[in-house]
């Protein structure tokens, strides 16, 4: 008997049949003695719903009532399937009770005319606290035995910012060991993922993802094995939509993982990874439609495959913004002064190369101009040219193998050269396990193509 943390992804959770899996996986896990915990995302369109609307009822107060039916109808559709009356009035009643608070913050946006982060994560922390109502009505339905506690009954704290905060592991886990050590060998424990509570009592979010984050802390406080249920199998060696040869990849390391997620492959958030690190626990993806078929595994062991390179992924729609001055040559600080008013406007950098007299790095299209500003406000100490080139893509190839294989950058621009891919920037990462490069969102297929013909084919 062991410890398993089941994330279910929302992606998945679309109609009954998708739910009638999840029970079978998980009645069959207890009947092999497994300690369950499912850390569950909101069902499928409920977040994006849940935002989508926030401007909505910004403007239109009328219209909060039509999203709160909606939004019912959302949830409600499942419980029709429920034959136990008790457990369905139950749920309901549960359902109802939580959809009414969240009724209250729409109005209150809409009279204060007013989105804060504050209030903005409040309202989207709603989808993960929705389905696990539904899921845990399907198990007692089906005579498991079942417990859904929430962030805020469970403890789950949180620190940092809202939209992007990360979890106390140590006041969480004690919180959580305290609530859960007493029924865990009898009872599936329910908890929501993407969420915490910080401690002045304010809802933040992980980020779009965060649920995958959230698995990961919890199979660290249960020192489980995480296994992450999705639509897919695992971590591919390029996006099968691009290149139609793309085989499943076996196993990655922690930082090859990490490395991909970063660099635009959806399967796993990359903040998961770091409270699995912490106790060097594994994660399987597995996939909710073949759930004998093995996944992709990612565990602390560091394997090089033949072919040096794991995988090749991509960042989609960006800019690269270069910024070239003489005043930045054998000053010190001039990196630190627009890097910090970068993130004083919250804009990510994905990619940066530096030299002597210039610093380009990439943005997402839709901070350019909060970038710019950044620029304009250290222009009076240090005076710039600035060039914008915009509609480019992040190319990278990722593996364990690029460490000390000589000669791959040399392979892997020379395939392009080839092929007469133009290339805007080039850099490898500080892990030496990635190699990236920025290319004209107009040839980013082809690019993809050659660098996974050149290695993976």
């Amino acid at each position: 008997m062991g410890n398993v943390v089941l994330k279910i992804g929302g992606g998945i959770l679309k109609d009954k049949a998708s739910f009638d899996k999840v029970v079978k996986i998980i009645s069959d896990k207890k009947k092999k003695g497994d300690n369950q915990i499912i850390v569950i995302s909101a069902l499928y369109g409920v977040t994006d719903f849940l935002i989508n609307n926030i401007s909505l009822c910004l403007n239109k107060p009328d219209e909060v009532e039509k999203v709160i039916i909606h939004l019912k109808k959302m949830h409600t559709d499942y419980l029709k399937h429920i034959s136990d009356k008790k457990i369905r009035d139950t749920a309901e009643f549960v359902l109802n009770d939580k959809i009414s608070i969240l009724e209250k913050f729409y109005y209150g946006i809409s009279y204060l005319k007013e989105v804060s982060p504050r209030s903005k994560d409040l309202v989207q922390s709603f989808g993960e606290r929705l389905s696990p109502i539904i899921l845990e009505a399907f198990l007692l339905d089906n005579k498991i035995n079942a417990k859904f506690i929430d962030a805020e009954e469970a403890g789950i704290i949180c620190k940092g910012n809202f939209e992007n905060a990360y979890v106390d592991l140590a006041k969480t886990t004690k919180n959580i060991r305290s609530k859960t050590d007493k029924i865990i060998d009898s009872t599936v424990i329910l908890l929501p993922g993407y969420y915490g509570v910080d401690e002045s009592g304010d809802i933040k979010t992980f980020g779009r993802g965060g649920t995958d984050y959230s698995a990961g802390v919890i199979a660290n406080i249960f020192d489980a094995k995480l296994e992450a249920w999705k639509d897919v199998s695992g971590f591919m060696t390029a996006d099968p939509k691009i290149v139609p040869n793309a085989k499943q990849i076996d196993s990655l390391s922690y930082d090859e993982a990490e490395e991909l997620g970063y660099l635009g492959a959806k399967i796993l958030h990359p903040k998961t990874i770091d409270p699995l690190r912490k106790k060097e626990l594994c994660v399987e993806v597995k996939n909710i439609f073949f759930p004998e078929k093995e996944g992709t595994i990612i565990c602390s062991d560091k394997q090089k495959n033949h072919s040096v390179v794991k995988s090749v992924t991509a960042l989609k729609n960006l800019s690269i913004i270069n910024v070239e001055s003489s005043s930045m040559v054998n000053v010190p600080g001039f990196a630190s002064l627009l890097f910090s008013e970068l993130a004083k406007r919250n804009v990510s950098i994905n990619l940066i190369v530096t030299s002597e007299a210039s610093i380009s790095f990439s943005v997402e299209p839709e901070k350019v101009d909060l970038a710019l500003k950044a620029i304009d406000l250290i222009s009076a100490q240090f005076p710039c040219n600035v060039k914008i080139v915009n509609e480019v893509a992040i190319v990278a190839v990722v593996g364990e193998g690029l460490k000390e294989t000589p000669g791959v950058a040399g392979r892997l621009f020379s395939a392009l050269g080839k092929e007469n891919i133009n290339l805007e920037l080039i850099s490898q990462g500080a892990s030496e396990i990635n190699i990236s490069f920025a290319v004209p969102k107009k040839q980013l297929e082809k690019a993809i193509q050659i660098a996974h013909d050149e290695f993976l084919k």
